[in-house]
């Protein structure tokens, strides 16, 4: 089946990460609609924001404040009556609220919005257990990681230089320095793990599709040239807009993971590249910023969502052009 996914993005607002409770009144009914409206056939939501909060009567991770329904339960629900799968998202690489308790464990010397979260056995826990916790409670189809990559540091934390004694099997160099290859070597077994404990965390509950947004910077990438998570993954999605990445993702995938391409939510997306998409390969996927009043994308809340509307009307003829 074509996946034409679209997201309604709580993760943001006009001025960064959006505040936990913006925007607790939206209505599931009415964002199935907006999706229905659209040709999609996957709806992508939020189980936990950027901001680390849930939209979900979470026993794992902090509810969002306000919240006032379980949001996440019901536009699952309704996506399922009209035919649509459900999929959420957590984000890997950085969680501001859980950062706020663990600070010994982040990289706080970095920008605010980046991936500064080692991802140590404690996070790890932590994190395995919200995705337990979620698909426990609701009937979501999967969910979309975002931020699985290596993190942006400016030294090495205590938790880390353990890291590298737990996975590489010996001390961290007593000057603190760590050549290239070895630092890339150090890479790929911490995001191996991390994909492994998580993927194990699932399927110790149910079947669920496992999404993971971009990890990787450019094609040819050393820390994800081969690597065990692009051939297990069941789907990962090129959010860039330079489709030329999808040749080299072709290469890295294994059988039965499915390559989607994004089309809208960065100002240079131009959603005509549809065309250019083989799509009896791979799906499509948008998404656009929520407006705080609406709840859904709008014109006029930034510059930038213009050309979010632009694109959305290209992405809705698509998707009502191409079949299932």
């Amino acid at each position: 089946m074509l996946i034409k996914a679209f997201c309604i993005d709580f993760n943001w607002d006009i001025t960064g990460p959006a505040k936990p409770g913006l925007f607790t009144h939206a209505d599931p009914a009415e964002h199935v609609r907006w999706y229905k409206d659209l040709g999609a056939n996957t709806i992508q939501t939020f189980c936990v924001s950027y901001n680390g909060y849930a939209w979900y009567l979470s026993d794992v991770a902090p509810r969002t404040p306000k919240l006032r329904r379980n949001f996440l339960g019901e536009i699952t629900e309704l996506g399922h009556k009209e035919g649509m799968r459900v999929l959420g998202y957590f984000c890997l690489g950085s969680n501001p609220c859980w950062e706020q308790q663990n600070s010994e464990l982040v990289h706080a010397e970095v920008n605010e919005t980046t991936y500064k979260i080692p991802f140590t056995n404690l996070y790890l826990d932590y994190f395995c257990r919200s995705v337990q916790d979620v698909l426990r409670k609701t009937e979501i189809d999967g969910f979309m990681i975002d931020w699985f990559r290596p993190i942006r540091r400016g030294r090495w934390l205590d938790c880390e230089r353990d890291m590298f004694r737990e996975l590489m099997g010996e001390s961290f160099p007593a000057n603190g320095q760590i050549d290239d290859a070895t630092r890339i070597e150090f890479e790929r077994r911490i995001l191996e793990r991390a994909w492994v404990r998580i993927k194990e965390a699932v399927r110790s509950v149910r079947p669920a599709i496992i999404w993971t947004n971009h990890p990787f910077e450019e094609a040819n990438d050393p820390v994800w040239n081969g690597h065990r998570l692009l051939r297990e993954v069941d789907w990962v999605l090129n959010e860039k807009p330079e489709t030329q990445l999808l040749t080299w993702l072709e290469a890295q995938i294994g059988p039965r993971t499915r390559i989607i391409q994004n089309l809208c939510g960065w100002k240079n997306h131009d959603a005509s590249a549809w065309k250019t998409i083989n799509t009896s390969k791979h799906g499509l996927y948008g998404f656009a910023q929520a407006d705080p009043d609406t709840t859904l994308p709008s014109a006029t809340y930034t510059p930038a969502c213009a050309a979010n509307m632009r694109n959305i009307a290209i992405i809705r003829e698509a998707y009502r052009k191409l079949r299932p």
